[in-house]
């Protein structure tokens, strides 16, 4: 099975880790090339995990409108099932807030508005003890960023042409004997791949994962199959 996306590079890790689906740039087999005056590969991990972070604390100083397109294909590639999503996210006494615009070329249903509604207006009207538990959530998932560096070794490959982007190209594998920290710590383990990094702004461009262990996640328990490939990209 294969799951694929497409969306904003600003929260492709906050997304991995919520659903368990990468997101994908269309782009042509590009060659790979390798290159002896490349950096050394665990400073530019290490510097790309620094702009990510500096790109979220960006984010949350802006409102735009985004569309996430979330595509789940068969094993022959076939498509199984598609969300499309149009959010607007504006900011709420400093806070975030996604506002649901479309769903699959639809307005959201009368419930869906009812609970955007209920939503809004308890971001508004928030206590202090939620927007601790808020801001305790948020710090969460951002320090999985720094979880990366640890739960993987990245080996330096090439460089490669995606579209019109230069971009550094890197193996990772689990790191042996890491220990999980934190609630999405434990699929680190079980997957590994290839990560593509923009030259420019050391963004993370596109992410090929295969899982080599199943594993669940989320309050419902999405189970993800031994196998599985994923695919991550920014727009």
């Amino acid at each position: 099975m294969e799951f694929l996306a497409k969306s904003r590079i600003a929260t492709v890790l906050a997304v991995l880790a919520a659903s368990s689906v990468l997101f994908a740039q269309n782009s042509g087999p590009d060659k790979l090339q390798d290159h002896a005056s490349i950096p050394d590969a665990r400073h530019i991990i290490d510097q790309s995990v620094v702009a990510t972070e500096r790109s979220l604390e960006a984010r949350d100083r802006y409102t735009y409108v985004e569309r996430d397109q979330d595509r789940c294909l068969d094993s022959q590639g076939q498509l199984r099932s598609e969300k499309v999503d149009v959010t607007r996210m504006i900011l709420v006494n400093g806070a975030r807030f996604e506002q649901l615009v479309e769903r699959n070329g639809q307005r959201p249903s009368v419930a869906e508005q009812k609970k955007l509604d209920q939503d809004l207006e308890k971001l508004k009207h928030e206590t202090p003890e939620a927007r601790t538990a808020r801001l305790g959530k948020e710090q969460e998932n951002r320090s999985f960023l720094r979880d990366v560096l640890e739960a993987f070794d990245f080996r330096l490959l090439g460089e490669e042409v995606l579209g019109s982007r230069s971009t550094y190209v890197f193996r990772a594998t689990p790191h042996p004997g890491y220990h999980a920290r934190g609630k999405y710590g434990k699929m680190f383990s079980r997957v590994e791949g290839k990560l593509w990094i923009d030259k420019s702004d050391l963004g993370w461009i596109k992410v090929e994962g295969q899982v080599t262990e199943s594993f669940s996640m989320g309050l419902f328990v999405a189970r993800v199959q031994q196998g599985s490939h994923i695919v991550l990209a920014g727009c």
